[in-house]
């Protein structure tokens, strides 16, 4: 009796050893990376209300989970600060917020997305009406210091242009789609 009890102790050793290395692989898998697209229509007027929609997907497959999504928005043109309002999850993995553009102007949107334990924060520039000339080129100079002041850590809008020569080197642009 002694012999099958060793033997059955023994049995169920190896496959509770089976079990926890099987896990252990299961576990230690990378996560696919959270996927965050931003959707706005082809044309935006002023003073018309407008639909920002994410859509949120991981490894192809809608995220209905998400801990937050909130859209940041700011006028380029003005060099204005920014505003942030929460998006509401309509389904589908999508994530939706319903915003009144003032003013004809070149803007960005950028939606800080936490989900499944990543934070992914992918932006856009885009027009509101028909911007000037002028509005265009000073978004373009505006979007250039907040971005260089975004990858050096500079609080003030003084600094070289050698600081600019590399500062879309390493980002990783996520696409937009328009609707």
């Amino acid at each position: 009796m002694k012999k099958y009890s060793f033997l059955l102790i023994g049995a169920l050793t190896l496959l509770l050893a089976a079990c926890t290395e099987e896990e252990t692989v299961i576990n230690n898998e990378t996560p696919q990376m959270v996927e965050v697209d931003i959707q706005l229509p082809d044309s935006i007027e002023e003073n018309t209300v407008v639909p920002l929609r994410a859509e949120i997907t991981q490894g192809g497959e809608p995220v209905e989970d998400a801990n937050e999504v909130l859209f940041e928005i700011w006028n380029d043109s003005a060099g204005t600060e920014s505003v942030r309002h929460e998006a509401e999850h309509v389904g589908d993995g999508i994530y939706e917020l319903e915003h009144t553009f003032e003013e004809v102007s070149v803007y960005t949107v950028q939606a800080h997305t936490t989900a499944r334990d990543m934070h992914v924060m992918p932006k856009m520039q885009f027009n509101v009406g028909e911007p000037t000339e002028e509005q265009i080129e000073q978004a373009a100079v505006n979007a250039e210091n907040q971005e260089s002041n975004h990858m050096h850590g500079e609080d003030s809008e003084e600094h070289s242009e050698e600081s600019h020569d590399d500062a879309d080197e390493g980002h990783d642009h996520k696409k937009a789609i328009y609707f």
